[in-house]
């Protein structure tokens, strides 16, 4: 025998057990560890079929009062087998609801429902089966299987009582996948630091918080976050529980953990989700009150599979009272979903002016989200190098004595995880949910052409005016198709502010509006938005012609202007759009002393720093007694509509922006 190979044997089995952890750890950085710590059922057994079961496994739910479906599921060791039952909220039933994310829908897998076989989609029946606990049984609600996602008639009544269920849950579970920590990482004191916020310096000083960084970037990019649902399903929850595979942390620790990892990484933006979250529920428990617009205005870019839900998911948070309820209706077109929002808007009382200030804004981004397009993006994240330069400050507070190689203890720790923090982020290119570029809207997708509206759709909007119609100049297609007569109206620009101050000024916003226009003359849809397509904005005599015009501006700006304007018309400018309503002065007031009277709309461009049509972004401005000369005008939802079609919004000035925009 040889004794020598033997005894080498033997030391290398010794060093693999001393550094195990430490060589696991690398593993999992680098992604080589791809065994789940489960077994999944045989692959035999995943199939592209529907994620809910089929229509005959729920039992009836009594509708005569509020009354939903619990899961119970059974203990065990091999497949999974759970009871449903219906109950009522008089019952008093104790259960836990499940926050998750439903995924693609297309692999599912077996679950025993009443004894029945029936398929469940692959995250949710991971999620089941690591919450499972092999004695006692454990009670849950999940949407996916305790809603009848065939029926639009018990999703009608169900939907709306989905705040109502969560709240009343024992406990809200949010299930972020399989991935448990590295065997390093101390989540007790993860826990502590719910009480007591590290440091920079404190956190790095923690040979476990580096190994934490990764497993905590992969949680913050679970496509879990991006959810529409999960905004009423964590701001509605009175115990929220974070789970990763069998190991689980009070939401309060994931938000310290997390708020320490923005301190290590100010530009970590897609903490960001998370903050905004937290942040919901904080003000919630302190009193606040959020509306309607609030909430879909701040989780604007989140996403769902059916586009109702961008509405129907927020009914139940929010603090709005209005005779004309949005009901949760499926079966219904997207212009009927667009209608029904906007008439709730209309007859609101709660923060009425404010409403008042936000209505045409509020008309473009509801339909914006209703038609927005998803599609799937490989994302990249920072260069590994932009993020250590952030970590860099932070790795020579250790004032202890220089080794032989003249670095200090920490500075050699973070040379030494240098590599793994490379590894970790290089790594991360995964597909994610995108937005895609906006189509462009059409007039009767929305509206009832040519339709009568009734009196019960008057909705009232609170404008400023910027200005009244001093000259027309061109017609778009003309200024467009022509460079004799854009340069003609250049001349006669020039000409007509000699002298003045405000000659140099009108000059560069004539070279800003050539760049906004062009822009937008891709293609003869593109301008389609100028162009009256409906019969109740009114043609006047006076008009000077038939087809979208440029004009300046009384106050120094310049305009495009849809046929019935005329010269000494009002231009009236909205919060948070670039729609321009064109007002006909001393036409028509109404009882409550909002004018009757919009002729023809359109944008403008004023000076300042952007690239498009001027977008109001300062509430205070648009307050009744505010400096300036603010106006309230009645709008039907045709006019309101058109006025707004394909209109530009703060939010497309600040992409990706989620801050809230109250202005309170």
């Amino acid at each position: 025998m040889d004794w020598t190979a033997v005894l080498a044997l033997i030391v290398c089995f010794g060093s693999v057990i001393k550094y195990y952890d430490e060589l696991y750890f690398y593993v999992w950085v680098l992604g080589l560890d791809e065994t789940p710590a489960y077994i999944l059922p045989d692959i035999h057994s995943i199939a592209d079929t529907s994620p809910f079961p089929s229509p005959d496994t729920y039992p009836p739910l009594n509708h005569s009062v509020d009354s939903l479906r619990i899961l119970r599921l059974l203990p065990g060791s091999s497949g999974l087998s759970c009871q449903l039952e219906s109950t009522s909220f008089g019952e008093y039933p104790r259960y836990r609801a499940l926050s998750y994310e439903w995924g693609s829908g297309h692999r599912t897998l077996p679950i025993l429902i009443n004894g029945v076989e029936t398929r469940v989609g692959k995250n949710l029946w991971e999620a089941l089966y690591h919450l499972r606990d092999p004695r006692e049984e454990r009670v849950l609600w999940v949407d996916a299987i305790c809603i009848n996602q065939h029926d639009l008639a018990e999703k009608a009544i169900v939907v709306p009582r989905m705040n109502l269920i969560y709240r009343r849950a024992a406990e809200v579970i949010i299930w972020l996948g399989p991935h448990p920590p590295p065997k390093t990482v101390n989540l007790d004191r993860i826990a502590w630091w719910t009480f007591a916020p590290p440091s920079i310096d404190k956190a790095y000083h923690q040979e476990w918080w580096h190994e934490a960084v990764p497993w905590l970037f992969d949680l913050m990019h679970a496509n879990y976050w991006t959810r529409t649902w999960i905004i009423q399903e964590v701001g509605e929850a009175v115990r929220l529980t974070v789970q990763f595979g069998k190991q689980s942390m009070p939401w309060e620790a994931f938000v310290a953990a997390v708020a320490t990892y923005r301190k290590c990484f100010p530009r970590a933006f897609w903490t960001d989700r998370v903050s905004a979250l937290e942040g919901l529920r904080r003000s919630r428990r302190e009193g606040e009150i959020y509306s309607f617009t609030d909430l879909i205005s701040i989780f604007r870019n989140s996403f769902c599979k059916v586009p109702h839900d961008k509405i129907y998911a927020f009914l139940g948070m929010a603090a709005d009272d209005s005779p004309n309820f949005i009901p949760a209706a499926y079966n219904k077109t997207l212009a009927q979903v667009y209608k029904d929002v906007m008439r709730f808007l209309g007859t609101s009382t709660i923060d009425r002016a404010v409403k008042e200030v936000e209505l045409v804004h509020m008309s473009a981004l509801v339909r914006r989200l209703l038609t927005r397009r998803t599609g799937k993006t490989v994302a990249v994240d920072e260069k590994p190098t932009s993020i250590l330069r952030q970590a860099e400050p932070y790795t020579y507070y250790d004032n202890s004595a220089p080794d032989k190689d003249g670095k200090t203890q920490l500075q050699a720790r973070t040379a030494y995880h240098k590599q793994w923090y490379e590894w970790a982020h290089m790594r991360h290119e995964q597909t994610i949910m995108a937005w895609l570029p906006t189509a462009p809207e059409h007039l009767d997708f929305w509206t009832d052409i040519g339709q009568v509206t009734s009196q019960t759709d008057l909705l009232t909007a609170q404008g400023i005016i910027a200005g009244e119609i001093e000259s027309f100049g061109p017609t778009v297609e003309s200024f467009l198709t022509s460079s004799d007569i854009s340069k003609a109206w250049q001349m006669t620009i020039i000409q007509q502010f000699a002298g003045k101050p405000s000659q140099k000024i009108m000059i560069a916003l004539y070279e800003r509006l050539h760049v906004v226009i062009g822009q937008q003359a891709t293609s003869a849809a593109s301008i389609d938005w100028i162009i009256p397509l409906r019969p109740n904005i009114e043609s006047t005599t006076n008009s000077t012609t038939d087809l979208p015009r440029l004009f300046t501006g009384s106050s120094g700006f310049f305009g495009i202007a849809s046929p019935g304007a005329s010269v000494g018309d009002q231009v009236v400018q909205f919060w948070g759009s670039s729609a321009a309503a064109i007002v006909r002065k001393g036409k028509r007031r109404s009882a409550d002393g909002a004018e009757d009277s919009v002729v023809a709309h359109g944008s403008i461009v004023k000076e300042g720093y952007s690239h498009d049509w001027d977008v109001p972004k300062d509430k205070d401005k648009f307050a009744i007694g505010h400096e300036g000369s603010t106006i309230r005008l009645h709008l039907d939802l045709n006019t309101l509509t058109a006025m707004t079609l394909n209109s530009v919004g703060h939010e497309d000035q600040n992409v990706g922006d989620n801050t809230d925009t109250r202005g309170r």
